[in-house]
């Protein structure tokens, strides 16, 4: 969708109602203020390291599913298996465990992720037309429901 000048001056105009004199000033002398840029990342082979360990968005960059709250609690409901399993004198095998599972879970979200986000972006894909919104059928728009995300109704907790 283009952005017309009457919705760029409509944004300034609620800007003035709602923020501060320097934001609104920021927002004015920006040049194209609807420009998102998103960087992505792929996803992390590695999420633990000794002692430490990596839970919510900071072990799967996802920019575009909604699921990350989801994600992380998920996270963090696995870990707890994993060190209740394991015991607090053998954290690195739980560590390993948890870092089994979750990768494999999240490396696929993240991976349908990046490729929806490029589907909606209408960026080019070797294995489908690009794809444009104001025409595009419901069949070529499937695959852009959350329902498709991997695991999106359940994910294993635990390897056993």
């Amino acid at each position: 969708m283009k952005v017309s000048s009457d919705m760029i001056e409509n944004m300034y105009q609620e800007a003035e109602k709602f923020w501060g004199p320097e934001l609104v000033r920021v927002t004015r002398e920006t040049n194209e203020p609807f420009i998102n840029i998103i960087y992505d990342c792929d996803h992390l082979e590695q999420i633990f390291w000794d002692n430490m360990v990596l839970i919510g968005d900071a072990s799967h960059p996802t920019t575009l599913g909604v699921r990350s709250t989801n994600m992380s609690t998920l996270d963090a409901a696995v870990l707890g298996k994993c060190i209740e399993k394991w015991g607090a004198e053998n954290i690195p095998s739980a560590l390993e465990e948890y870092q089994r599972i979750r990768v494999t879970v999240t490396a696929k979200k993240v991976l349908h992720l990046q490729r929806v986000a490029r589907i909606k972006q209408g960026l080019a894909l070797s294995d489908r037309k690009l794809f444009d919104p104001m025409t595009a059928s419901a069949e070529e728009s499937e695959e852009l429901q959350k329902k498709h995300m991997p695991f999106f109704a359940s994910a294993p907790l635990s390897v056993d």
